[in-house]
């Protein structure tokens, strides 16, 4: 009879042992390096592991797909994302501080403050290469070290491509950062 009492305890300590030992494992796995691969199989956690290095891959033969249907495809882009990415990309040239960027459904707005000493030419181009780097090829790209740009695009952050008098206030911005220099893509 005392036997039957043991079984149930001497199974409750071995299930916390297990635990404990799982717990372990999973602790020494989130410690490991992102670039050391866990020895298991890959395919196990597929869908659950960040997609930061997943490469993009698709292929389609002409059949696949209607025709019709791919005229209407239109491209998407996360226009939060770029804005982020083209700021990160200019504040790590030396000598820049302040950039603001703005990504419209065709335009990239940049601010900037022209590095002390620099060329106002060098820092346009500098802004303006990197801005076009990483969008696709339909953007136009203008830039601005008017310290007045700043206020301009960050009027426009809050708005959609679908209000009212959207396009006259962006040619309005765009006008005036052409005041400044634009950098040598466009020539």
């Amino acid at each position: 009879m005392k036997t039957y009492r043991l079984l149930p305890i001497l199974m409750g300590l071995s299930f916390m042992v297990l635990a404990g030992c799982n717990e372990a494992q999973e602790e020494e796995a989130r410690n490991q390096e992102p670039d050391q691969a866990l020895h298991s199989n890959e395919m196990d956690d597929y869908n659950d592991r960040s997609m930061d290095g997943q490469v993009g891959y698709v292929r389609y033969k002409q059949g696949q797909f209607d025709q019709n249907d791919e005229k209407n495809q239109t491209i998407k882009v996360n226009r939060e994302k770029v804005a982020d990415m083209i700021t990160r990309m200019i504040l790590k040239y030396d000598g820049f501080e302040d950039v603001a960027t703005l990504v419209t459904d065709e335009e990239v707005l940049v601010a900037y403050q022209t590095p002390e000493g620099q060329e106002r030419e060098l820092s346009a181009d500098m802004v303006q290469k990197t801005a076009y780097s990483l969008v696709p090829s339909f953007y136009h790209v203008y830039v601005s070290d008017n310290p007045s740009a700043f206020g301009d695009i960050q009027s426009l952050s809050t708005t959609t491509v679908y209000d009212d008098q959207y396009e006259e206030v962006v040619d309005d911005i765009i006008n005036k950062m052409k005041e400044a220099p634009q950098g040598k893509a466009n020539e």
